[in-house]
């Protein structure tokens, strides 16, 4: 009896000693999750996950820039993660609330960039979170598919959208009803060849959805080619004083039939078709108020990260996001893109 008990004292002692030690020993360091890891580089998407290996030209591209304009007193070797917002932390979620064009890019250090001077130009501050401006975003964006890297893993996708394109029915002409599930929105411009092309290969089957109010279709003005803001002038002044969508949408069509020949219509050659479409010579309307409205396009579609043309905006009015395509696209495609992230 007497041994059974030393034995069990035994035995309690052995146990309460390596309780003991596992709470005195270290812990074995787990390192902060992305984005929170010192000196990475990251990347905050909505649903499609971006493409890592781009991301990484981008990182050590800014990983150089710091060093050299920090006269190599800063070199960080940045490791690349991806996240979905969703998934983040509450206070960075905050923190990036008012973002709504991704992928949203970044990076974290422990080591201090304020005094770089090429970092207060490419960086919003927040701690030791350094968030890369939109205006850069879009840079980078138009850059590496350049380069021939897609942002997604999804190719042709250059952004999420996460707040709505601005549809006002006095200013922008749409095509179907408001009440659609989709909208396409298309930033464009009149010389633009591949425009024509989207318009006559991948538009028509598109427009058949617009009948069953799967689609609308709203034109906006994306204007690449100086020559042409005559042409949308005249196009935009008849929309402003007419409301009529179907006359605007016709219009476009004809120009881009003869670019698809090779033919960029000249401005007086557009007139003419206003002309016939509707009937008026003039419009009375100020270029103030016309240039505004062309204005405000070009200004959205840069902050949807549009970097040529079409710009494709393909938006879900049941989900409250979109995705953005740059250039032309099969109608296959774009719908096949539809049903796989906005439904």
């Amino acid at each position: 009896m007497e041994k059974t008990i030393v034995i069990i004292i035994a035995v309690l002692a052995i146990a309460i000693g390596i309780a003991v030690a596992l709470l005195v020993l270290p812990k074995p360091y787990t390192p902060p999750p992305c984005p929170a890891k010192d000196n990475s580089f990251f990347v905050v998407y909505l649903d499609i996950p971006p493409n890592e290996e781009a991301f990484k030209q981008v990182a050590d591209a800014i990983s150089y820039v710091i060093a050299v304009n920090s006269s190599n007193t800063i070199n960080i070797t940045f490791s690349v993660c991806s996240i979905k917002y969703s998934e983040l932390e509450k206070e960075l979620q905050t923190l990036l609330k008012n973002y709504t064009t991704f992928p949203i890019m970044g990076v974290h250090t422990s080591k201090d960039l304020s005094k770089v001077a090429v970092a207060q130009q490419l960086f919003d501050f927040y701690g030791n979170y350094y968030v890369v401006k939109e205006g850069f975003a879009w840079r980078i964006s138009a850059i590496l598919p350049y380069y021939g890297y897609t942002i997604f893993k999804e190719g042709g996708i250059v952004a999420e959208i996460a707040k709505a394109p601005k549809v006002f029915i006095n200013e922008t002409p749409v095509i179907g009803s408001l009440n659609s599930k989709y909208y396409l929105v298309i930033y464009e411009d009149a010389h633009c060849p591949a425009c024509a092309r989207f318009y006559a290969e991948s538009l028509p089957v598109i427009e058949r959805l617009v009948e069953n109010n799967t689609f609308a279709i709203v034109l906006k003005n994306f204007i690449v080619h100086e020559e042409v803001l005559p042409m949308h002038r005249n196009i935009t002044a008849m929309y402003l004083v007419t409301r009529n969508a179907t006359a605007v949408f016709e219009v476009m069509k004809s120009i881009y039939r003869l670019m698809n020949l090779g033919i960029p219509p000249p401005a007086d050659y557009v007139a003419s078709l206003v002309r016939n479409v509707t009937g008026y010579s003039y419009f009375n309307v100020t270029r103030e108020v016309i240039d505004k409205v062309i204005e405000e396009d070009f200004e959205e579609g840069l902050s949807y990260r549009v970097t040529g043309t079409p710009g494709l905006l393909i938006w879900s009015r049941e989900r409250n996001k979109g995705v953005v395509i740059v250039g032309h696209i099969s109608a296959e495609n774009l719908l096949s893109i539809a049903r796989r992230y906005l439904s």
